[in-house]
């Protein structure tokens, strides 16, 4: 357990070091800051349009428009993001040829992997809960309140649901020496996420990309089970990309 521990810290610097907890702090904060400002000025903006005959007519905005400016930039931006900063996770050590460094020691290759997956969890989950929390506080004081259990139930949602993107790209960093391909793979199962499960009407109720339809009811009334299905596929897959991550590190010859 120590060395876990030690392993964990020593990712948790080394995300400090490259900078990709200060990038991805700067994309979530920058999305649950800006949110609210866009679903506040947009319908002032569109009727400053002068347009000679034509009348727009828009509702004032609610915390709902806010809302749904921060999951649409969440799904698209923070996620476009966080793949291709998390990609490097193991082939950019694999292209710096220091694997070979660290799996010298006595540490395991099963410990390795699961630390890399344990830290980026981590690091992610407070980024992600942070903004979240940010996002709550300026959209109440800027329209009106709304249940703070509901919305956290929802962030809680997203967040795992952003956790399976991260594991899968991680696993494509295992597979893969080149950071570039590995975000290539990440970006493309955010695509098949959200379309193919879509698109095959007998297995859509177990899309992990419902979560996106629903949290406007998650918000309004809280947990809904159309949900199950959605949640048990997002762990599955999480679970999965870490035990086949640590089943093909084992077998990786690393170069010198």
């Amino acid at each position: 357990m120590r060395e876990f521990t030690v392993l964990i810290r020593k990712e948790l610097k080394e995300q400090m070091r490259t900078k990709k907890v200060l990038i991805l702090a700067i994309i979530f904060l920058f999305v649950a800051i800006a949110s609210p400002i866009i679903a506040k000025l947009t319908p002032e903006l569109l009727k400053n349009i002068s347009t000679p005959g034509l009348t727009i007519n828009l509702p004032d905005p609610t915390y709902k428009d806010s809302l749904d400016q921060f999951i649409k930039n969440i799904s698209q931006i923070g996620l476009l993001v966080l793949v291709f900063v998390v990609a490097g996770t193991v082939s950019d050590e694999k292209a710096r040829k220091t694997l070979e460094i660290v799996l010298t020691k006595p540490v395991s290759r099963a410990k390795f992997i699961a630390a890399k997956f344990a830290s980026n969890f981590l690091s992610i989950s407070v980024i992600f809960l942070a903004a979240s929390a940010l996002f709550y506080t300026y959209t109440v004081t800027t329209f009106e309140a709304f249940s703070v259990i509901n919305f956290s139930l929802m962030a809680a949602i997203v967040l795992l649901y952003v956790l399976m993107i991260t594991a899968v790209t991680i696993l494509a960093s295992t597979l893969v020496r080149n950071s570039i391909v590995a975000g290539g793979i990440g970006f493309i199962s955010f695509i098949l996420f959200g379309t193919v499960f879509s698109l095959v009407g007998s297995i859509k109720p177990y899309s992990p990309n419902l979560i996106f339809s629903n949290y406007k009811d998650v918000v309004a009334s809280g947990w809904s089970q159309d949900l199950a299905w959605p949640l048990a596929v997002i762990m599955f897959v999480i679970v999965t990309a870490v035990f086949v991550a640590v089943l093909f590190f084992r077998k990786q010859e690393i170069e010198r």
